[in-house]
Parts: C-alpha cells; sequence; structure tokens
C-alpha cells in the first residue's frame, strides 16, 4: 500500500470546499456545543460529537448540528477519556524535553480519537494508528495548522478593533462568539482534510 502524505494545495482547496459547504451546519454545532457546555454527562457526548465532526465532513456529508447530542456518543465515553489521558500525559512528557517533541507527539497522535471510533480500534492501537498515519506529514501538518493560527490572531485582532470603535458590550460578545465558532469550523475543515487525506495509511 503506497503511503500518503499531506499535500498543501489539496488540503486549503479541501478546507475551502468543505468550509463552504458545511459552514452554517458547523458554527450551529459549535454554538450549541458552547451554550450546553455546562451541562453535566450531555457535555461528554457533544464533545465526543464536537471532536469527531471532522471524520463526517471527510466523508463529503453536510453534517446536522443536532447530530452532536446523539446517545451514541456518550456510548464511548470510557474509551475516549482513556485515549485523551494517554495522549495528554505522553504529550505532556514530550513538552518537557524543550518543546519541539511535544509539538511532533501532539501531531502524530491527533487522529487518535478517529481510529478510536471511526475504526473501532482500542486505545492503544488507535494511538498507533495515528502515529503510522501521519508519518511523514507531521511538518506540513504543523505548517499549515501555524498558517491558520497566524491567520486567526489577525482576524481577531481586526474583530477586537471593530468591536473597540463599536463600544458595544452586547457586540462585543456576540462577535466575539461568532468569531470563535467561525474559527473553530475552519479548524475543523482543516482537520477533516488532513483526516481525508492520511486516514487510509493505515491497515
Amino acid at each position: 500500500m503506497e503511503t500518503k502524505t499531506i499535500n498543501f494545495g489539496e488540503t486549503l482547496k479541501d478546507a475551502l470546499v468543505i468550509g463552504l459547504k458545511n459552514a452554517p451546519s458547523l458554527i450551529a454545532a459549535v454554538l450549541l456545543w458552547i451554550v450546553t457546555i455546562w451541562i453535566p454527562y450531555l457535555n461528554v457526548g457533544t464533545t465526543i460529537a464536537i471532536s469527531l465532526l471532522p471524520t463526517e465532513l471527510a466523508k463529503g456529508n453536510v453534517i446536522n448540528p443536532l447530530g452532536i447530542f446523539d446517545s451514541k456518543y456518550r456510548r464511548y465515553m470510557g474509551e475516549y477519556l482513556l485515549t485523551v489521558a494517554l495522549t495528554a500525559l505522553g504529550t505532556y512528557l514530550a513538552f518537557i524535553f524543550l518543546i519541539i517533541p511535544g509539538i511532533v507527539l501532539s501531531i502524530a497522535w491527533s487522529f487518535s480519537v478517529y481510529y478510536l471510533i471511526e475504526k473501532n480500534k482500542n486505545p492503544m492501537e488507535a494511538i498507533k494508528a495515528s502515529n503510522d498515519a501521519t508519518y511523514g506529514s507531521k511538518w506540513a501538518m504543523f505548517g499549515i495548522s501555524l498558517l491558520f493560527v497566524i491567520a486567526a490572531v489577525i482576524v481577531y485582532f481586526i474583530v477586537a478593533m471593530i468591536c473597540g470603535l463599536i463600544n458595544s458590550g452586547f457586540v462585543t460578545v456576540v462577535l466575539m462568539v461568532l468569531l470563535v465558532a467561525v474559527l473553530a469550523s475552519v479548524s475543523m475543515a482543516i482537520s477533516a482534510s488532513f483526516w481525508r487525506q492520511l486516514k487510509d495509511n493505515v491497515a
């Protein structure tokens, strides 16, 4: 099986197509997650659903925002939390070695929950699969993610300046919530492209 690596142009094209196609649904899903994050137990399921949205986007589906409340996601609560705990601990330990190993490991394991649920692997298998799938693409993924962060910071400051000129607390809150939702949507579209390109690198 030929191992595929991240293509910069393909990622940008995918992110644009996926983002435009799903923008309203993604923003609605993120907003629903934000306003219900305080509800115990339900918030675990919605968080799992939100973290898996890129896998749905990668299939070419137009997502249903209300789908984040599906009870099936809560079924994976134990495995999900164990996988997140293992990757978080490993990444934290890697960051101790002068940051760069932590960055590499966080990218290497970024598909872990996707493989856990989409491919029905156990936590250790999912982590290994993610590491194998991203081999040879980590720095490309880092570069694209860094460009997104820089663009997001620039947009944030522009919106902050506009809010300062308007000088309205209500408008500022509304704009900032929408900004968070839009940026989260773009981030998920990029992740969807990464997943679509690399998921089949593992048998």
